[in-house]
């Protein structure tokens, strides 16, 4: 019944899901208890008016702003994550998404300029210790896997002004947007303006500074353009990414 139960939830998710022979009834009933606790820290989603959704909460994480906070249904929060989710649109993420714990999602750093938003996309995974910020606005797409330590920043700080602190001269904001189906290795830091095309691959530790087109493979330090995706290419194995 156990197992049975654990498929059921794993194909809400991915449709291919199959359970490995060798995971134990222990193992798997210690699986399920920690996840039904996830979901009761989730329903105190209510007290904010919310509808829970099967909303996973792991333990000791922080939501500023439940308002504006929107989430889908069965949406996963790994243990020690702050979301702060004041903003002009907020934060969202989308159905069946993951973040990984020590992440750190943040849409505004101030009440003197709020940020515009973050938007998550549906069936993204994203690793532990993300550091995401919704200043100038931050889309993901549905579909991306992350890996651990993922920074985005949309947002850069003037400093044309030499005889004034650079703190005091203020920002710029343009935005960053990463489409459907990426798969971003660890350490990947985007930065603000950049346009990441769909069904990209960035490799591990990469900059980007610049947009990217759709289907390419990207690695560096600032970030370029390696090669382009061939579904004929028996290679593709060879690139580092996580």
């Amino acid at each position: 019944m156990l197992k049975a139960i654990i498929i059921f939830l794993g194909k809400k998710k991915n449709p291919t899901f199959t359970l490995d022979e060798h995971a134990s009834t222990g193992m798997l009933f210690t699986f399920f208890i920690d996840k039904a606790f996830s979901v009761l820290r989730g329903a105190r989603s209510m007290f904010a008016g919310k509808n829970p959704k099967m909303l996973m909460l792991g333990k000791r994480v922080t939501v500023s702003n439940w308002k504006t906070f929107y989430y889908g249904k069965g949406v996963q929060i790994g243990n020690d994550v702050t979301i702060n989710a004041y903003g002009d649109k907020g934060l969202t993420i989308g159905d069946y998404s993951w973040i990984g714990p020590m992440s750190f999602l943040k849409v505004s750093f101030s009440f003197n300029q709020p940020g515009k938003f973050i938007n998550i996309g549906s069936h993204v995974g994203i690793g532990e210790y993300a550091h995401l910020g919704g200043a100038g606005g931050l889309e993901i797409g549905n579909d991306c896997i992350v890996g651990p330590y993922f920074s985005c920043h949309p947002e850069n700080h003037q400093f044309i002004n030499q005889d004034e602190l650079i703190r005091l001269q203020g920002v710029t904001r343009s935005g960053i947007k990463i489409g459907n189906n990426c798969w971003i290795g660890a350490k990947v830091t985007i930065l603000d303006g950049v346009t990441i095309g769909e069904n990209c691959v960035i490799a591990a530790g990469a900059v980007v500074t610049k947009d990217m087109p759709a289907n390419a493979v990207i690695g560096g330090v600032p970030a370029k353009v390696i090669k382009m995706r061939d579904h004929n290419d028996i290679k593709m194995s060879a690139v580092h990414v996580a």
